[in-house]
């Protein structure tokens, strides 16, 4: 829900077309009138409030403490990447990829090792794999796509 207000935001109101125009060229919004410092301190605080709803919901997953969002912060290095740096859809679809990689990696890939190793080897490779898959996966979006699945319009 949150991702489709955010996308619904950015992308269909005039606010939304404020903070385009200011990111695409800030000289041309400010002389067509936007306050773009203002703005742009909206979006900061937009920003600040949408990792709060992340810690929030983060809460009953991790140990709440300061950094905990550290172990994420190169995830969501690889979903923007894979997504397209600056689409919001991009972010939305690179997440869901990122995760059904992930999931099935450790949900398949250990019961797959067990058929050709010992069920204690297969229970430590198999999440290792499940991790170097996502890499994998950004390198070949990377290697087909050099500017992600749905780069930004500019």
């Amino acid at each position: 829900m949150v991702a489709g207000a955010l996308y619904g935001l950015l992308g269909h109101t005039r606010v939304g077309m404020w903070v385009r125009a200011g990111a695409a060229n800030r000289t041309m919004a400010e002389a067509l009138g936007i306050d773009v410092r203002q703005l742009f301190t909206g979006v900061f605080v937009l920003g600040a409030m949408l990792c709060a709803l992340a810690g929030v919901l983060l809460g009953p997953l991790l140990a709440v403490q300061v950094g905990m969002g550290e172990s994420i912060l190169i995830l969501a290095f690889v979903v923007i990447v894979i997504g397209g740096i600056g689409s919001i859809r991009g972010a939305l679809i690179g997440s869901l990829l990122v995760g059904m990689v992930d999931t099935l990696g450790r949900a398949l890939l250990p019961a797959l090792l067990r058929a050709i190793a010992s069920p204690e080897v297969a229970g430590h490779l198999g999440p290792a794999l499940a991790s170097i898959m996502i890499y994998l996966l950004m390198a070949s979006v990377l290697f087909w796509r050099p500017t992600g699945l749905f780069p930004s319009r500019a």
